[in-house]
């Protein structure tokens, strides 16, 4: 295993012998951040400078920098994002009809970001209106109304310089982790957050009418005691079925595992999958990685995680 960091501007491009290794995190909601440190008298960098992070060959991270300290001793430290942060950006946004990836779309197109594999999302927002809101919210307000609406959730990352967007679990990596992946490990599960039973209520105030629309499981109500979502419906079409997509994203447990110097995978990022079989634990099948550090030594790669459990099993 090896790894190198370069840069690039104004059309040259040159390795940076970073000091003390490197490190990458990403988490979901956020940019990917990569920090480094550099001998001071070393190459001079600018802000908005290309920062390249490969293992073996491969993109690994691929950001800009964004800011730079001298910390004394000769030592220089930088730090660099990816596309993600430009998503930062405020706007004001008014559409109708668009689908989550539509949006994406659009908005990169309009602050100039490269799109990568974009996964068509389907499901058509009615309205939405956003007023003086990061793009980044704006995308994932429209991935929370897909949600609701088909139950289906999406992964938004930058992969190595191209915003992606995928279905949870289409990232899934053939990596397992298990007693001897890591040094530390922690695993919690809760039943907070957790309903077996969706009720949705759809109002007329003009004709005084109401509809209920109910989704429930009566094999984990048994189990687990009443747990009720309640929400009210703007119109009454589809939501029988948002009842239903509900459900089957609700009515599960949340599993929480967080793993400490398991050995390093450049394709482990926030939202990708890893089996996890830790029995004596309690964990075992799909486990969504919410977060990721990354640290790059000489001659070394590891990675500290935060998961939960998607699927059946979180």
């Amino acid at each position: 295993m090896s790894w190198e960091l370069t840069a690039e501007q104004q059309g040259r491009a040159f390795l940076l012998p970073a000091l003390d290794g490197v490190q990458w995190e990403t988490e979901t909601g956020s940019a990917g951040r990569l920090s480094f440190s550099l001998a001071a008298e070393g190459p001079l960098l600018r802000e908005g400078a290309r920062i390249l992070l490969r293992e073996d060959g491969r993109g690994v991270f691929c950001g800009y920098l964004f800011s730079q300290s001298y910390a004394g001793r000769g030592v220089l430290r930088g730090v660099a994002y990816d596309q993600l942060r430009y998503l930062k950006n405020r706007d004001t946004l008014s559409y109708q009809g668009l689908t989550a990836s539509a949006l994406l779309r659009r908005l990169a197109a309009e602050h100039r970001l490269a799109c990568g594999q974009v996964e068509e999302t389907g499901y058509r927002i009615p309205q939405g209106t956003e007023e003086d809101t990061p793009c980044l919210d704006m995308l994932y307000n429209a991935l929370e109304e897909t949600r609701r609406a088909t139950g289906r959730r999406y992964v938004l990352y930058d992969s190595f310089g191209l915003l992606c967007l995928r279905q949870e679990g289409a990232l899934a990596q053939p990596l397992l982790l298990d007693g001897e992946a890591a040094e530390e490990f922690l695993y919690e599960s809760s039943l907070e957050g957790a309903y077996n039973q969706v009720k949705l209520l759809y109002e007329d105030g003009r004709k005084g009418c109401r509809q209920v629309f109910l989704a429930k499981d009566e094999e984990k109500i048994q189990e687990w005691g009443l747990l009720q979502y309640f929400a009210k419906e703007p119109e009454p079409l589809g939501a029988r079925e948002k009842a239903a997509a509900l459900l089957a994203a609700l009515c599960r447990r949340r599993e929480r595992l967080t793993v400490k110097n398991a050995l390093g995978s450049p394709a482990v990022q926030a939202g990708a999958c890893l089996q996890v079989s830790l029995p004596g634990l309690g964990a075992a099948g799909l486990f969504s990685v919410e977060s990721a550090r990354h640290v790059f030594r000489e001659g070394s790669h590891t990675m500290d995680l935060t998961l939960k459990g998607v699927g059946g099993n979180g």
